[in-house]
């Protein structure tokens, strides 16, 4: 099995039998050549001289980038967002250093303190993200390490799987949605992978289809519609949210291809778009 391909058969799957959520074929070929027209428009990479520790902390802050909103898409208790949990993770790394440096603050202990702080700043879902930084205590810095040593695109297809294999956390999305962006973020900050990322699903979450469905590439039902209106919650995994990311997997592919730009520069285009408007509600961990 191909990882990458089985998330688009899985999103072909959803909208080969659609009933609230449509690709609008044209207003994504617009929206398409307004991109073009514009440029691409590109998350700056992370200033570091240590490569080691950037790319360990990018792995540990993905593992738990997921719903930060509280009862509705505007509320975010205490501040939530990652931003703030990017900044949270540097803190409680401060003093981390690689294995084999003189240090009395490991990785397991680094990743103790995070919780903590995750605690007292009240995000929400702590003992979901709890259990998914636990995950990288046993081989999160020696993946790290191996990737730093073979980042090559013939490398990539080894890593994923690693990625998926090893953190279920990261694996138990269907859509695939933080480890397609934690090898972007290594795209964006390194330049690695400049050739396999052309094969990865845009990460889909809640901004990238609010802004899809802002510029009419998907529309959804009335009832659909109602519902996010009213920050109804949508169920995980009902055939509803299924459809939003399916139709928002497939809609980015097509704007890749019209375009020609990779999925970094699509994701980075609309998610830098995003605007204070609704979004659906799903409590999850995918995104």
């Amino acid at each position: 099995m191909n990882l990458v391909e089985s998330v688009f058969e899985i999103a072909e799957s959803f909208m080969a039998n659609c009933k609230d959520v449509v690709i609008d074929n044209w207003q994504t070929q617009l929206l398409a050549a307004r991109m073009k027209e514009e440029g691409p428009t590109k998350f700056p990479p992370k200033e570091s001289n240590d490569i080691y520790k950037t790319c360990l902390l990018e792995l540990i802050g993905n593992s738990i980038n997921y719903c930060y909103w509280y009862g509705r898409h505007d509320i975010r208790p205490n501040g939530a967002s990652s931003t703030t949990m990017f900044e949270v993770l540097d803190l409680s790394f401060e003093q981390y250093r690689e294995s084999g440096f003189p240090s009395i603050f490991t990785f397991a202990m680094c990743i103790e303190e995070f919780i903590a702080a995750l605690s007292y700043y009240r995000f929400p879902m702590l003992e979901e993200r709890a259990n998914h930084l636990r995950e990288l205590i046993k081989v999160g810095e020696s993946f790290v390490k191996d990737i730093i040593e073979n980042h090559t695109d013939e490398d990539f297809e080894r890593h994923l799987k690693f990625l998926v294999c090893a953190f279920p956390g990261y694996g138990s999305d269907m859509f695939l949605k933080r480890a397609s962006l934690f090898f972007l973020q290594l795209y964006r900050n390194f330049g690695w992978f400049k050739n396999a990322i052309h094969k990865l699903p845009v990460p889909a979450d809640y901004q990238v289809p609010k802004m899809l469905a802002h510029y009419g590439c998907i529309s959804y039902s009335q009832e659909l519609q109602e519902k996010i209106s009213k920050s109804s919650l949508i169920q995980k995994h009902s055939r509803e949210e299924c459809e939003i990311r399916a139709a928002t997997i497939l809609a980015c592919k097509r704007i890749c291809d019209l375009t020609e730009w990779n999925i970094s520069d699509v994701d980075g285009w609309l998610w830098l778009k995003k605007r204070n408007i609704p979004f659906h509600l799903c409590i999850t961990t995918d995104y």
